[in-house]
């Protein structure tokens, strides 16, 4: 069933009355959208599905009755990623997708030494908030992950669990070796192409973040963050 987020208020158990076009686009257009077919919708800040069926349908509005509603369990953590800019503009589409897909609540992009200088208009940026806002609808999320990119990048007011990861071994932990607290915020900071600067590392430690390093072989930012992700998903919240 197709669910579609819509940034309002206003959902509740009765007569809905869509005037989004681009939404009415898709259901008239795309999905040939019918009356009785059901529709999902979401808020942007509850944990609930709301069903609907379509009553009316013409080309400036769409009119449903409630049908059902669903309550979510309610995902408490906050993970927050740190990405270095990776080299092309089209390696963060990618990762945007794929991280609303899994779960972070917040989204930072950062400019490290090695990152490449990528020029991002505002076009871009409202490219990468709709990249997310499909990726919500599709993956049966409800709640927005915030997306900033950061023109500095301040490590001391970053507090609780705070992980960065290299491709170095000296004085590293592994993931398996940690006890991660996730009533508190946990930072993650992914590398960029040919990984942190000894200044960086050299930084981060100063600043009392844990250097971990993840495997033999050197993984691709766009590939890291996955690794990461799975496992704290495997060994500590499924």
């Amino acid at each position: 069933m197709q669910r579609f987020f819509l940034e309002t208020f206003k959902l509740w158990e009765k007569e809905l009355i869509l005037q989004d076009q681009e939404i009415i686009y898709q259901l008239i257009k795309v999905l040939r959208s019918k009356l009785q077919d059901e529709v999902i919708f979401f808020d942007w800040k509850s944990f609930i599905d709301f069903k609907y069926k379509i009553t009316s349908i013409d080309k400036k509005n769409i009119i449903f009755n409630f049908v059902e509603k669903n309550q979510k369990e309610i995902k408490d953590y906050k993970l927050i990623l740190f990405q270095s800019l990776p080299n092309k503009i089209d390696k963060i589409e990618e990762i945007i997708q794929k991280w609303v897909e899994v779960w972070f609540s917040e989204f930072n992009f950062f400019r490290a030494e090695r990152s490449q200088d990528l020029k991002l208009s505002q076009n871009k940026i409202e490219r990468f908030n709709k990249i997310i806002k499909e990726a919500i609808e599709l993956s049966n999320r409800n709640i927005i992950p915030k997306l900033n990119f950061l023109t500095k990048l301040d490590l001391q007011n970053i507090s609780w669990e705070k992980l960065f990861f290299h491709t170095d071994f000296n004085n590293s932990k592994k993931l398996n070796s940690l006890n991660l607290n996730f009533k508190q915020n946990i930072s993650i900071f992914i590398w960029p192409e040919w990984g942190f600067s000894d200044k960086e590392n050299d930084n981060f430690i100063k600043n009392n973040f844990i250097k971990i390093n993840l495997w033999n072989n050197i993984l691709r930012t766009e590939t890291a963050w996955i690794v990461v992700w799975f496992y704290i998903l495997q060994s500590y919240l499924w």
